[in-house]
């Protein structure tokens, strides 16, 4: 917009939470980031659990895949 300008801005006050609920949350955030980063470590062990029983049933080879 043209007529608003860096100083308009700037003195807009924006609200926040107490420093105390900002904690929790970034808490709660990195709490959830740490399921899934667990979740999908799982995922990448079944799907290779998967590959491998499909393998033997159809009776190819196994690929060969790192253990994590």
């Amino acid at each position: 917009m043209p007529k608003i300008n860096q100083c308009i801005v700037e003195s807009i006050p924006i609200p926040l939470p107490p420093l105390a609920t900002q904690q929790a949350i970034v808490a709660e955030i990195d709490a959830e980031q740490a399921l899934v980063a667990v979740n999908r470590e799982l995922i990448t062990r079944f799907e290779q659990k998967i590959q491998a029983t499909l393998a033997r049933i159809w009776g190819e080879e196994q690929p060969v895949t790192p253990e994590a």
